[in-house]
């Protein structure tokens, strides 16, 4: 659209499409929204599912643990063990 005589036609039309435009944009983040929840509940449910299966194995592995572990004194900050310091969880 050139500078110069604008008709009430010409504005009407390119209105609808720059409404269509948008209504194309919000339908799409929509649809990323979704899949991005699919996708974290997805990970979610797989971290937990570690998790569990971790503990168990701490739980019934005899003997002592890796929190146990033997560490040498000239690394005291070795000592300190954050289990199940992950992020969100």
């Amino acid at each position: 659209m050139l500078f110069g005589l604008v008709t009430k036609r010409v504005l009407d039309e390119r209105l609808a499409e720059l409404s269509a435009d948008v209504r194309r944009g919000q339908e799409l983040q929509k649809e990323i929204e979704f899949e991005w929840a699919r996708w974290f509940n997805k990970f979610r449910t797989l971290y937990a599912m570690l998790l569990k299966r971790e503990k168990k194995l701490t739980d019934d592995a005899p003997g002592p643990t890796t929190d146990q572990a033997d560490v040498s004194q000239d690394h005291p900050a070795r000592a300190i063990r954050f289990p199940n310091s992950r992020r969100g969880f």
